[in-house]
Protein backbone atom coordinates (compact mmCIF):
# COMPACT_ATOMS: atom_id res chain seq x y z
CA UNK A 1 0.00 0.00 0.00
CA UNK A 2 1.56 3.36 -1.23
CA UNK A 3 0.22 6.45 0.39
CA UNK A 4 -0.64 9.49 -1.49
CA UNK A 5 1.62 12.52 -1.14
CA UNK A 6 -0.08 14.11 1.47
CA UNK A 7 0.75 11.46 3.99
CA UNK A 8 4.16 10.72 3.13
CA UNK A 9 6.76 12.16 5.13
CA UNK A 10 9.49 15.14 4.16
CA UNK A 11 12.97 14.73 3.92
CA UNK A 12 14.07 16.23 7.29
CA UNK A 13 11.27 13.93 8.95
CA UNK A 14 13.02 10.85 7.64
CA UNK A 15 16.00 12.40 8.79
CA UNK A 16 14.67 12.21 12.37
CA UNK A 17 14.01 8.66 12.20
CA UNK A 18 17.48 7.85 11.80
CA UNK A 19 19.25 10.77 13.84
CA UNK A 20 16.79 9.91 16.78
CA UNK A 21 17.83 6.20 16.88
CA UNK A 22 21.10 6.67 16.37
CA UNK A 23 20.49 9.50 19.71
CA UNK A 24 23.86 10.80 19.80
CA UNK A 25 23.54 12.66 23.00
CA UNK A 26 22.60 9.82 25.06
CA UNK A 27 25.55 7.59 23.01
CA UNK A 28 27.67 10.63 24.67
CA UNK A 29 26.52 10.46 27.75
CA UNK A 30 27.22 7.08 28.78
CA UNK A 31 30.23 5.52 25.67
CA UNK A 32 32.79 7.88 26.38
CA UNK A 33 33.48 6.15 29.68
CA UNK A 34 34.10 2.97 28.37
CA UNK A 35 35.87 3.81 25.47
CA UNK A 36 38.14 6.08 27.95
CA UNK A 37 38.52 2.42 29.59
CA UNK A 38 40.20 1.46 27.07
CA UNK A 39 41.57 4.16 24.62
CA UNK A 40 42.50 6.38 27.08
CA UNK A 41 43.32 10.12 25.65
CA UNK A 42 42.68 8.68 22.46
CA UNK A 43 39.10 8.55 22.59
CA UNK A 44 38.64 10.85 19.74
CA UNK A 45 40.84 8.82 17.36
CA UNK A 46 38.78 5.79 18.26
CA UNK A 47 35.55 8.08 17.32
CA UNK A 48 37.35 9.26 14.21
CA UNK A 49 38.26 5.67 12.55
CA UNK A 50 35.22 4.47 13.83
CA UNK A 51 33.03 7.20 12.12
CA UNK A 52 35.03 6.32 8.77
CA UNK A 53 34.29 2.50 8.91
CA UNK A 54 30.31 3.43 9.46
CA UNK A 55 30.85 5.71 6.71
CA UNK A 56 31.70 2.84 4.45
CA UNK A 57 28.86 1.08 5.81
CA UNK A 58 26.89 3.75 5.28
CA UNK A 59 27.61 4.03 1.47
CA UNK A 60 26.45 0.73 1.10
CA UNK A 61 23.41 1.60 2.30
CA UNK A 62 23.13 4.81 0.29
CA UNK A 63 24.28 3.34 -2.71
CA UNK A 64 21.27 0.07 -2.18
CA UNK A 65 18.33 2.75 -1.11
CA UNK A 66 18.79 5.30 -4.36
CA UNK A 67 18.26 1.82 -6.30
CA UNK A 68 15.58 0.29 -4.02
CA UNK A 69 13.31 1.86 -1.60
CA UNK A 70 10.02 -1.17 -0.95
CA UNK A 71 8.95 -2.04 2.53
CA UNK A 72 11.76 -3.86 4.85
CA UNK A 73 15.16 -1.78 4.96
CA UNK A 74 17.26 -4.21 4.56
CA UNK A 75 15.04 -7.33 3.70
CA UNK A 76 14.17 -5.41 0.49
CA UNK A 77 18.06 -4.40 -0.36
CA UNK A 78 19.09 -8.07 0.13
CA UNK A 79 15.87 -9.69 -1.17
CA UNK A 80 17.30 -7.97 -4.38
CA UNK A 81 20.52 -8.55 -3.54
CA UNK A 82 21.01 -12.01 -2.56
CA UNK A 83 17.90 -13.84 -3.27
CA UNK A 84 14.43 -13.91 -0.99
CA UNK A 85 16.44 -16.46 1.63
CA UNK A 86 19.45 -14.24 2.37
CA UNK A 87 17.29 -11.20 2.07
CA UNK A 88 14.96 -12.58 5.22
CA UNK A 89 17.26 -13.26 6.98
CA UNK A 90 18.86 -10.02 6.74
CA UNK A 91 15.80 -8.24 7.87
CA UNK A 92 14.68 -10.95 10.78
CA UNK A 93 18.13 -9.84 12.13
CA UNK A 94 17.51 -6.42 12.01
CA UNK A 95 13.99 -7.02 13.52
CA UNK A 96 15.95 -8.52 16.70
CA UNK A 97 18.03 -5.62 17.11
CA UNK A 98 15.22 -3.10 17.12
CA UNK A 99 13.41 -4.83 19.30
CA UNK A 100 16.26 -4.92 21.57
CA UNK A 101 16.90 -1.44 21.51
CA UNK A 102 13.80 -0.30 21.85
CA UNK A 103 13.05 -2.30 25.35
CA UNK A 104 16.76 -1.15 25.93
CA UNK A 105 16.30 2.58 25.85
CA UNK A 106 12.84 2.06 27.85
CA UNK A 107 15.75 1.05 30.67
CA UNK A 108 18.14 4.11 29.84
CA UNK A 109 14.94 6.84 29.44
CA UNK A 110 13.76 5.56 32.83
CA UNK A 111 16.96 5.99 34.27
CA UNK A 112 18.01 9.42 33.40
CA UNK A 113 14.35 9.92 34.18
CA UNK A 114 14.90 9.00 37.75
CA UNK A 115 18.08 11.10 37.55
CA UNK A 116 16.01 14.25 36.18
CA UNK A 117 13.84 14.42 38.76
CA UNK A 118 16.13 13.88 41.82
CA UNK A 119 16.90 17.53 41.34
CA UNK A 120 13.88 18.57 41.92
CA UNK A 121 13.43 16.22 45.16
CA UNK A 122 11.36 13.90 43.71
CA UNK A 123 12.52 10.02 43.70
CA UNK A 124 10.59 7.82 41.17
CA UNK A 125 11.49 4.16 40.93
CA UNK A 126 13.08 3.81 37.46
CA UNK A 127 11.03 0.52 37.27
CA UNK A 128 8.22 2.40 37.14
CA UNK A 129 9.14 5.03 34.98
CA UNK A 130 10.21 2.46 32.51
CA UNK A 131 6.81 1.59 32.20
CA UNK A 132 5.63 4.93 31.94
CA UNK A 133 7.93 6.09 29.16
CA UNK A 134 6.42 2.90 27.70
CA UNK A 135 2.95 4.17 27.51
CA UNK A 136 3.77 7.46 26.61
CA UNK A 137 5.74 6.36 23.52
CA UNK A 138 2.78 3.99 22.89
CA UNK A 139 0.31 6.54 23.20
CA UNK A 140 2.93 9.11 20.59
CA UNK A 141 2.45 6.63 17.93
CA UNK A 142 -1.02 6.28 18.11
CA UNK A 143 -1.00 9.80 16.53
CA UNK A 144 1.02 8.83 13.29
CA UNK A 145 4.41 8.43 11.93
CA UNK A 146 4.20 12.42 11.26
CA UNK A 147 4.14 13.64 14.63
CA UNK A 148 6.51 10.16 15.89
CA UNK A 149 9.19 12.23 13.56
CA UNK A 150 8.90 15.79 14.68
CA UNK A 151 8.97 15.17 18.35
CA UNK A 152 12.02 12.54 18.04
CA UNK A 153 13.79 15.21 15.94
CA UNK A 154 13.02 18.30 18.16
CA UNK A 155 13.89 16.60 21.27
CA UNK A 156 17.36 15.24 19.57
CA UNK A 157 17.91 19.11 18.26
CA UNK A 158 17.36 20.92 21.14
CA UNK A 159 19.56 17.99 23.85
CA UNK A 160 22.67 18.10 20.85
CA UNK A 161 22.70 21.90 21.20
CA UNK A 162 23.22 21.53 25.05
CA UNK A 163 26.26 19.20 25.14
CA UNK A 164 27.75 21.40 21.95
CA UNK A 165 27.41 24.32 24.20
CA UNK A 166 28.86 22.54 27.46
CA UNK A 167 31.48 21.43 25.61
CA UNK A 168 32.44 24.81 23.89
CA UNK A 169 32.65 26.28 27.40
CA UNK A 170 35.22 23.26 28.17
CA UNK A 171 37.46 24.17 25.35
CA UNK A 172 37.24 28.02 26.02
CA UNK A 173 37.82 27.49 29.42
CA UNK A 174 40.92 24.89 29.88
CA UNK A 175 44.26 24.97 27.64
CA UNK A 176 43.92 22.87 24.83
CA UNK A 177 46.15 19.81 23.49
CA UNK A 178 46.78 17.75 20.80
CA UNK A 179 47.65 14.66 22.76
CA UNK A 180 43.72 13.49 22.17
CA UNK A 181 44.63 13.16 18.50
CA UNK A 182 48.04 11.80 18.65
CA UNK A 183 48.57 8.11 18.98
CA UNK A 184 51.12 6.98 21.45
CA UNK A 185 51.90 3.01 21.77
CA UNK A 186 48.32 2.89 22.49
CA UNK A 187 47.26 0.70 18.92
CA UNK A 188 45.72 -1.75 21.12
CA UNK A 189 43.19 0.39 23.35
CA UNK A 190 42.42 2.62 20.10
CA UNK A 191 41.59 -0.23 18.23
CA UNK A 192 39.52 -1.61 21.43
CA UNK A 193 37.74 1.97 21.60
CA UNK A 194 36.44 1.61 18.24
CA UNK A 195 33.88 -1.15 19.43
CA UNK A 196 32.38 1.77 21.33
CA UNK A 197 32.60 4.52 18.91
CA UNK A 198 30.92 1.98 15.87
CA UNK A 199 28.11 0.74 18.03
CA UNK A 200 27.30 4.83 19.22
CA UNK A 201 26.70 4.81 15.24
CA UNK A 202 23.60 1.88 15.73
CA UNK A 203 20.69 2.91 14.24
CA UNK A 204 21.69 5.28 11.08
CA UNK A 205 19.70 3.04 8.64
CA UNK A 206 16.61 3.74 10.68
CA UNK A 207 15.17 5.86 8.09
CA UNK A 208 15.17 3.14 5.77
CA UNK A 209 12.27 1.31 7.34
CA UNK A 210 9.91 3.88 5.97
CA UNK A 211 11.06 4.24 2.46
CA UNK A 212 7.76 3.86 0.77
CA UNK A 213 6.35 6.36 3.40
CA UNK A 214 8.31 9.10 2.12
CA UNK A 215 8.40 12.01 -0.84
CA UNK A 216 10.94 10.73 -3.43
CA UNK A 217 12.38 8.13 -0.94
CA UNK A 218 15.64 7.31 -3.45
CA UNK A 219 16.64 10.64 -2.46
CA UNK A 220 15.77 11.33 0.91
CA UNK A 221 16.38 8.03 2.36
CA UNK A 222 20.58 8.09 1.02
CA UNK A 223 20.52 11.61 2.39
CA UNK A 224 19.09 10.99 5.31
CA UNK A 225 21.71 8.05 5.71
CA UNK A 226 25.17 10.00 5.44
CA UNK A 227 23.74 12.99 6.81
CA UNK A 228 23.53 11.48 10.33
CA UNK A 229 26.36 9.31 10.13
CA UNK A 230 28.56 12.41 9.12
CA UNK A 231 27.01 14.63 11.25
CA UNK A 232 27.54 12.27 14.41
CA UNK A 233 31.21 11.57 13.65
CA UNK A 234 31.15 15.69 14.26
CA UNK A 235 29.49 15.60 17.34
CA UNK A 236 30.86 12.56 18.88
CA UNK A 237 34.72 13.65 17.67
CA UNK A 238 34.18 17.55 19.31
CA UNK A 239 32.38 16.10 22.54
CA UNK A 240 34.79 13.50 23.21
CA UNK A 241 37.61 15.74 22.72
CA UNK A 242 35.78 18.12 25.08
CA UNK A 243 35.36 15.40 27.92
CA UNK A 244 39.27 14.72 27.59
CA UNK A 245 40.41 17.72 27.78
CA UNK A 246 37.52 18.84 30.66
CA UNK A 247 38.72 15.99 32.54
CA UNK A 248 42.20 16.26 32.07
CA UNK A 249 44.56 14.69 29.43
CA UNK A 250 46.67 13.68 32.43
CA UNK A 251 43.25 12.62 34.59
CA UNK A 252 41.66 10.57 31.54
CA UNK A 253 41.25 8.10 34.11
CA UNK A 254 38.05 10.12 36.07
CA UNK A 255 36.69 10.17 32.97
CA UNK A 256 36.73 6.23 32.86
CA UNK A 257 35.14 5.77 35.85
CA UNK A 258 32.81 8.58 36.20
CA UNK A 259 29.21 7.52 36.12
CA UNK A 260 27.90 10.35 34.16
CA UNK A 261 30.64 12.35 32.72
CA UNK A 262 28.24 14.77 30.96
CA UNK A 263 27.08 15.91 34.07
CA UNK A 264 30.06 15.74 36.22
CA UNK A 265 31.41 18.85 33.56
CA UNK A 266 28.55 20.54 34.06
CA UNK A 267 28.85 20.82 37.29
CA UNK A 268 32.24 21.37 37.06
CA UNK A 269 32.08 24.20 34.45
CA UNK A 270 29.09 26.01 34.99
CA UNK A 271 27.41 24.75 38.27
CA UNK A 272 24.64 22.52 39.54
CA UNK A 273 22.05 24.05 37.08
CA UNK A 274 23.65 22.89 33.74
CA UNK A 275 24.15 19.65 35.70
CA UNK A 276 20.04 19.57 35.77
CA UNK A 277 19.89 21.01 31.75
CA UNK A 278 22.40 18.24 31.02
CA UNK A 279 20.37 15.50 32.40
CA UNK A 280 17.05 16.91 30.87
CA UNK A 281 19.45 16.77 27.46
CA UNK A 282 20.21 13.19 27.98
CA UNK A 283 16.56 12.11 28.97
CA UNK A 284 14.66 13.79 26.00
CA UNK A 285 17.84 12.18 23.80
CA UNK A 286 16.94 8.98 25.04
CA UNK A 287 12.79 9.15 24.55
CA UNK A 288 13.88 9.69 21.08
CA UNK A 289 15.90 7.32 20.02
CA UNK A 290 12.66 4.73 22.21
CA UNK A 291 10.25 6.19 19.31
CA UNK A 292 12.41 5.99 16.80
CA UNK A 293 13.45 2.60 17.26
CA UNK A 294 10.23 1.13 18.19
CA UNK A 295 8.91 3.26 14.89
CA UNK A 296 11.44 1.34 12.70
CA UNK A 297 10.90 -2.21 14.60
CA UNK A 298 6.99 -1.61 13.71
CA UNK A 299 7.30 -0.79 10.11
CA UNK A 300 10.21 -4.35 9.68
CA UNK A 301 7.24 -6.24 11.26
CA UNK A 302 4.90 -4.47 9.16
CA UNK A 303 7.12 -5.26 5.90
CA UNK A 304 7.78 -9.41 7.16
CA UNK A 305 4.05 -9.17 8.00
CA UNK A 306 2.78 -8.41 4.35
CA UNK A 307 5.43 -10.96 2.74
CA UNK A 308 3.83 -13.57 4.96
CA UNK A 309 6.59 -14.68 7.28
CA UNK A 310 4.76 -13.04 10.30
CA UNK A 311 0.58 -12.99 11.09
CA UNK A 312 -1.40 -11.00 8.33
CA UNK A 313 -2.83 -9.12 11.39
CA UNK A 314 0.64 -7.08 11.47
CA UNK A 315 0.53 -6.07 7.92
CA UNK A 316 -2.90 -4.02 8.53
CA UNK A 317 -2.55 0.09 7.76
CA UNK A 318 -4.07 2.85 9.16
CA UNK A 319 -4.42 5.29 6.06
CA UNK A 320 -4.99 8.14 7.94
CA UNK A 321 -2.13 8.10 10.65
CA UNK A 322 0.22 6.63 8.04
CA UNK A 323 1.34 4.05 10.56
CA UNK A 324 0.66 0.09 10.76
CA UNK A 325 -1.14 0.09 14.17
CA UNK A 326 -1.39 -3.50 14.89
CA UNK A 327 2.66 -3.25 14.21
CA UNK A 328 3.31 -0.84 17.12
CA UNK A 329 0.66 -2.12 19.39
CA UNK A 330 2.13 -5.66 19.56
CA UNK A 331 6.47 -3.88 19.89
CA UNK A 332 4.94 -2.37 22.47
CA UNK A 333 3.60 -4.95 24.25
CA UNK A 334 6.95 -7.00 23.71
CA UNK A 335 8.60 -3.86 25.47
CA UNK A 336 6.56 -4.05 28.02
CA UNK A 337 6.72 -7.84 28.79
CA UNK A 338 10.77 -7.44 27.97
CA UNK A 339 10.72 -4.61 30.50
CA UNK A 340 8.66 -6.25 33.41
CA UNK A 341 10.78 -9.83 32.70
CA UNK A 342 14.21 -8.05 33.21
CA UNK A 343 14.00 -4.37 33.72
CA UNK A 344 11.53 -4.74 37.14
CA UNK A 345 14.02 -7.75 38.73
CA UNK A 346 17.57 -6.73 37.27
CA UNK A 347 16.96 -2.76 37.01
CA UNK A 348 16.92 -0.75 34.14
CA UNK A 349 20.59 -0.15 33.73
CA UNK A 350 20.84 -3.97 33.04
CA UNK A 351 18.04 -4.04 30.81
CA UNK A 352 19.86 -2.07 28.63
CA UNK A 353 23.44 -3.48 28.75
CA UNK A 354 21.76 -6.71 28.51
CA UNK A 355 19.73 -5.84 25.39
CA UNK A 356 21.81 -3.44 23.40
CA UNK A 357 24.67 -5.76 23.54
CA UNK A 358 22.23 -8.53 21.91
CA UNK A 359 20.78 -6.35 19.50
CA UNK A 360 24.17 -4.75 18.53
CA UNK A 361 25.65 -7.98 17.76
CA UNK A 362 22.78 -8.92 15.67
CA UNK A 363 23.29 -5.34 13.86
CA UNK A 364 26.95 -6.12 13.23
CA UNK A 365 25.66 -9.50 10.92
CA UNK A 366 23.23 -7.42 9.26
CA UNK A 367 25.85 -4.01 8.23
CA UNK A 368 27.97 -6.99 7.23
CA UNK A 369 25.05 -8.94 4.88
CA UNK A 370 24.39 -5.19 3.38
CA UNK A 371 28.00 -5.05 2.44
CA UNK A 372 27.76 -8.31 0.65
CA UNK A 373 24.82 -7.35 -0.84
CA UNK A 374 25.60 -3.78 -2.08
CA UNK A 375 28.58 -6.17 -4.22
CA UNK A 376 26.18 -8.68 -5.81
CA UNK A 377 23.74 -6.26 -6.41
CA UNK A 378 25.41 -4.41 -8.92
CA UNK A 379 27.70 -6.81 -10.08
CA UNK A 380 24.51 -8.88 -11.47
CA UNK A 381 23.10 -5.72 -12.86
CA UNK A 382 22.87 -5.54 -16.63
CA UNK A 383 21.48 -1.78 -16.37
CA UNK A 384 24.12 -0.47 -13.74
CA UNK A 385 27.78 0.42 -14.10
CA UNK A 386 29.57 -1.24 -11.62
CA UNK A 387 32.54 -0.01 -10.29
CA UNK A 388 35.34 -1.99 -8.53
CA UNK A 389 36.13 1.02 -6.05
CA UNK A 390 32.40 1.72 -4.77
CA UNK A 391 30.92 -1.71 -5.11
CA UNK A 392 33.81 -4.20 -4.40
CA UNK A 393 36.71 -2.42 -2.22
CA UNK A 394 34.65 0.18 -0.20
CA UNK A 395 32.25 -2.87 0.53
CA UNK A 396 35.04 -5.64 1.70
CA UNK A 397 36.92 -2.66 3.19
CA UNK A 398 33.78 -1.81 5.32
CA UNK A 399 32.94 -5.47 6.06
CA UNK A 400 36.74 -6.27 7.15
CA UNK A 401 36.62 -3.45 9.47
CA UNK A 402 33.40 -5.22 11.09
CA UNK A 403 34.80 -8.08 11.85
CA UNK A 404 36.85 -6.75 14.31
CA UNK A 405 34.03 -5.58 17.00
CA UNK A 406 32.27 -8.47 16.15
CA UNK A 407 34.75 -10.91 17.26
CA UNK A 408 35.96 -8.76 20.55
CA UNK A 409 32.14 -9.44 21.69
CA UNK A 410 33.00 -12.93 20.89
CA UNK A 411 36.82 -13.51 22.39
CA UNK A 412 38.14 -13.84 24.68
CA UNK A 413 34.42 -15.07 25.95
CA UNK A 414 32.84 -12.59 28.30
CA UNK A 415 32.02 -13.32 31.62
CA UNK A 416 28.55 -14.18 32.52
CA UNK A 417 25.27 -13.44 31.86
CA UNK A 418 27.61 -12.08 28.59
CA UNK A 419 28.64 -15.17 27.19
CA UNK A 420 25.30 -16.14 26.74
CA UNK A 421 24.17 -13.25 24.21
CA UNK A 422 25.41 -14.95 21.33
CA UNK A 423 23.46 -17.47 21.81
CA UNK A 424 20.45 -15.93 21.61
CA UNK A 425 21.26 -14.28 18.32
CA UNK A 426 22.15 -17.60 16.87
CA UNK A 427 18.75 -18.85 18.48
CA UNK A 428 17.11 -15.81 16.74
CA UNK A 429 18.60 -16.75 13.62
CA UNK A 430 17.75 -20.69 13.77
CA UNK A 431 13.97 -19.66 14.17
CA UNK A 432 14.22 -16.96 11.07
CA UNK A 433 15.94 -20.10 9.26
CA UNK A 434 12.74 -22.64 9.82
CA UNK A 435 10.19 -19.46 9.76
CA UNK A 436 11.93 -19.44 5.82
CA UNK A 437 11.44 -23.20 5.27
CA UNK A 438 7.89 -22.83 6.36
CA UNK A 439 7.72 -19.70 4.19
CA UNK A 440 9.32 -21.55 1.31
CA UNK A 441 6.77 -24.88 1.95
CA UNK A 442 3.36 -22.57 1.92
CA UNK A 443 4.33 -19.93 -0.41
CA UNK A 444 7.43 -21.65 -3.08
CA UNK A 445 8.84 -18.49 -3.88
CA UNK A 446 11.00 -17.46 -6.84
CA UNK A 447 14.29 -15.91 -6.65
CA UNK A 448 16.77 -14.08 -8.18
CA UNK A 449 20.20 -13.31 -6.89
CA UNK A 450 22.84 -14.98 -4.88
CA UNK A 451 20.92 -17.66 -3.20
CA UNK A 452 17.44 -19.30 -3.70
CA UNK A 453 15.11 -21.34 -1.33
CA UNK A 454 16.28 -24.45 -2.11
CA UNK A 455 20.15 -24.65 -2.32
CA UNK A 456 22.88 -21.52 -2.59
CA UNK A 457 24.48 -21.17 -6.10
CA UNK A 458 26.68 -18.37 -7.81
CA UNK A 459 24.98 -17.06 -10.39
Amino acid sequence: MVPDDSKKISMIEVFALSIATVAPTGAMAFNTTTAASVAGVNIPISFLIGALALLLVGLCFAQLSRQIANEGSVYAYNREALGERAGFMTGWALTLTYICFSAGTAGLTADFGSTFLSHFGLHVAPSFLGIVFTLLVWFIMFFGLKLTSRIALVAEIISVCIVMFLSVVILLKTPLSAKPFIEHHNTVGVGQGMVYAILCFAGFEGSSTVAVRAREPKKAVPRAILITIIGAAIFYVFVSYAQVIGFGVAHVKNLATASAPLNTLAVTYLGNGMATVIDLATLMSCFAAYLGSLNACAFMFFALSNQGYLPRGLGKFDVKLNSPKNAVNTVAVICLILYALIGIPFGPEQLYASLATIGALSLLIVYMLVCVGTFFYFHRSTTLHFSIWQHAILPAVGLLILVFPLWSNLYPVPKYPMNLYPYVVIVWLLVGVLMGLHHTIKAKPTTRGLANWGKWQIL
